[in-house]
């Protein structure tokens, strides 16, 4: 599968969030949050803004392979050319 998020879509807003299941687990991620249109949201308590989500893995092993992805991800948006993309 293959999600493309447009620059114009982007913010800075991260957050973590978790939620228990029916089994009792408490299942953890983060979240970058997208740009999205006020008039979807009434009232304003309800937040179902569009976000990309990445569910973590429960060993330390594969969350460290995750955080190292996420790291390389930040180092190749540094080292782009400038002038592509918009915003």
């Amino acid at each position: 599968m293959r999600i493309n998020v447009y620059s114009q879509e982007l913010t800075d807003e991260v957050r973590t969030i978790e939620k228990l299941s029916n089994t009792g687990l408490v299942y953890s991620a983060v979240q970058i949050m997208l740009h999205s249109s006020p008039m979807l949201h009434h009232p304003p308590a309800d937040d179902d803004r569009s976000a990309v989500t990445f569910w973590l893995p429960k060993s330390q092993e594969r969350r460290e392979s995750l955080a190292c992805a996420l790291e390389e991800m930040a180092q190749r948006v540094r080292l782009a050319r400038p002038e592509t993309g918009l915003d």
